[in-house]
């Protein structure tokens, strides 16, 4: 597990509006792949390989490159959330978390990207959570996230109090605010990072699996457009419980789960 350098100044020529732009006309759409012959045997977790497919523009998908990439900053809101959090990236490189351990053990890269935890963005209460400059730039530093190669990106915020943030801007999503707005006025560097993570990947074909932390990011992209989250799920798609493949397969994923657990002491 590594931890990528902080955020550089951004370019003052690229604005929200470019995101809004990239977002809304710019996205590649996802290329539809015939299905392959024994797609049936599958079950319910057919739709899930045919998604890696048409996100690839492959019709073999793979991830042979898959990086983990967790975006840690401050909120300027629950703050008794937040008292342990400098001491989260040192928790994160030990190789016995269990996040060092199961990325080890599928082949994944970890990275934690710091976004100046000792200085937390606004409380909403107050004013907006992030101005444009202090968006833009963590919006650009989370797309070099996915740097070429990378063929399939995990999001997570780890924060807690991220998931305080991501309450209050569901429901300016819900209240129909614009994304780019309510994540000006709610969210947090992390978010905002998280969010150019997600752009960069669908522009770089690569699925996005989103951590249950991370599930904003899906609601932030579906507000500009449906089409532009199409790229993205939730870990709760991948496993969930109602799901019904073919005898033998959900166990056999479990194992999988179940041996890179074993990693963990």
């Amino acid at each position: 597990m590594t931890s990528a350098p902080q955020p550089a100044q951004p370019q003052a020529a690229f604005t929200l509006d470019d995101i809004r732009r990239l977002v809304m006309q710019d996205f590649p759409p996802l290329s539809a792949q015939v299905p392959p012959a024994g797609a049936a045997t599958l079950g319910t977790f057919a739709p899930l390989r045919q998604w890696l497919a048409d996100t690839q523009g492959k019709t073999q998908p793979a991830l042979r490159h898959p990086r983990i990439a967790l975006f840690l900053s401050r909120h300027g809101i629950g703050g008794e959330l937040q008292q342990d959090l400098a001491q989260l990236p040192a928790a994160l490189a030990k190789p016995a978390h269990p996040l060092s351990a199961i990325a080890a053990d599928i082949n994944a890269d970890l990275q934690v990207y710091e976004l100046d935890i000792d200085t937390a963005s606004g409380d909403p209460a107050q004013g907006a959570a992030l101005s444009e400059a202090e968006a833009m730039q963590a919006l650009a530093y989370g797309m070099m996230a996915v740097q070429p190669g990378i063929d399939c990106a995990v999001i997570a915020l780890p924060n807690p109090a991220a998931a305080l943030a991501a309450q209050n801007l569901r429901a300016a999503l819900d209240g129909k605010q614009d994304a780019l707005a309510a994540l000006l006025q709610f969210g947090g560097f992390d978010i905002a990072a998280a969010l150019g993570a997600a752009i960069a990947a669908r522009l770089a074909k690569a699925p996005v699996l989103l951590d249950d932390s991370a599930e904003i990011i899906g609601d932030l992209l579906q507000a500009f457009t449906p089409a532009a989250a199409l790229h993205c799920r939730t870990a709760r798609d991948v496993i969930a419980a109602d799901m019904k493949p073919t005898a033998g397969l959900r166990a056999a994923l479990a194992l999988a789960l179940l041996k890179s657990l074993c990693k963990a002491t």
